[in-house]
């Protein structure tokens, strides 16, 4: 059985195809969040692994935490 749609127009919709390949901004962002909270472990273990940061290495986990962070969420974008 056929039937009419007297006239109606059907809309096009345009798609846009997701992709879920990672790029290199997430995969080194991972890396800096995962140092970063090895960093924190090992720093309530005794062991500084960033020394050579200075006094600074006291709050490294923190900064390779956002860095990290920063670079995942870029590259979700795209650019």
């Amino acid at each position: 059985m056929k039937t009419l749609t007297k006239g109606k127009k059907m809309k096009k919709v345009k798609t846009q195809e997701e992709s879920n390949s990672t790029s290199i901004f997430q995969v080194l962002g991972f890396l800096l969040f995962a140092f970063a909270i090895a960093d924190f472990a090992m720093s309530w273990a005794g062991i500084n692994l960033t020394s050579f940061m200075g006094s600074v290495s006291r709050f490294s986990p923190m900064i390779f935490g956002f860095l990290g962070l920063t670079l995942m969420n870029i590259g979700k974008d795209g650019t």
